[in-house]
């Protein structure tokens, strides 16, 4: 379509080609770097997810100062170390393309998995047509239970793929996106959600440059990161976003 870009969240030090960087962002690559290596030493430092759910619900004032677990501690200071941080708006646009670099990271990690699993499937395919067994030959169970015990990666399996944190990513966004930005779902789930939230979604002008039978809406961010209410820690969420849907 033309005109589409994706959102660039500055984790490269040469912007994407057909991407958008705000030229304003307040960290740059080398720090956006270093923000998403403590957060996987951070993650790695759990055993147990129950532990990382019981660290979250400490406050600021419970962690040990100087603690390596502290990777608040560590956001905070690379925050401020960048040029917007020591003001209130720099560090707000900081956290938003902090979420943004984290979606962006996990979804290039879930696209990974997906092809290592492909890689081994198709081995096991390979080697399926070595030793001459067909179509017949994997309805016998046991030929399948061996089938189904060696395919399992442990990433993702049978084309399925984790959810992206959408919500969160709705919530960064008007902190970095201008005015005039119209921004383009076409997943089924995402938009499913939207409306049984009671958003409606009228058919778009033919002169909006959009993709015949797409629609659009235009209501506060807040609405379609699935608030009730506008939160009081992200106040960018009252913005009116434009948001446009095909499928």
């Amino acid at each position: 379509m033309p005109g589409l870009l994706f959102f660039d969240p500055g984790m490269t030090e040469i912007p994407l080609q057909d991407g958008f960087r705000p030229e304003d962002m307040p960290l740059d690559h080398r720090t956006a770097a270093a923000l998403i290596r403590d957060c996987i030493h951070f993650g790695e430092q759990f055993k147990d997810p129950g532990e990382m759910a019981y660290f979250g619900a400490m406050t600021p004032d419970d962690f040990y100062e100087g603690s390596p677990s502290s990777i608040q501690a560590q956001i905070m200071s690379r925050f401020a170390e960048s040029e917007g941080g020591r003001q209130g708006r720099g560090e707000a646009m900081a956290r938003a393309q902090f979420i943004m670099l984290l979606a962006w990271f996990f979804e290039e990690k879930a696209l990974e998995l997906q092809g290592l699993e492909e890689g081994v499937k198709a081995s096991w395919r390979s080697m399926d047509a070595t030793l001459g067994l067909d179509d017949e030959d994997r309805i016998d169970e046991r030929v399948l239970a061996l089938g189904n015990a060696h395919s399992h990666t442990g990433g993702v399996s049978d084309g399925q793929v984790p959810d992206l944190p959408w919500r969160r990513m709705i919530e960064a966004l008007p902190t970095l996106l201008p005015e005039e930005v119209t921004l383009l779902c076409v997943e089924p789930a995402i938009i499913s959600a939207w409306e049984d939230a009671g958003i409606v979604f009228d058919l778009a002008d033919p002169e909006s440059g959009l993709p015949q039978g797409a629609r659009k809406a235009t209501q506060p961010a807040w609405r379609f990161a699935g608030h009730r209410k506008p939160p009081r820690s992200m106040p960018d969420t009252a913005r009116q976003l434009t948001v446009a849907v095909i499928g």
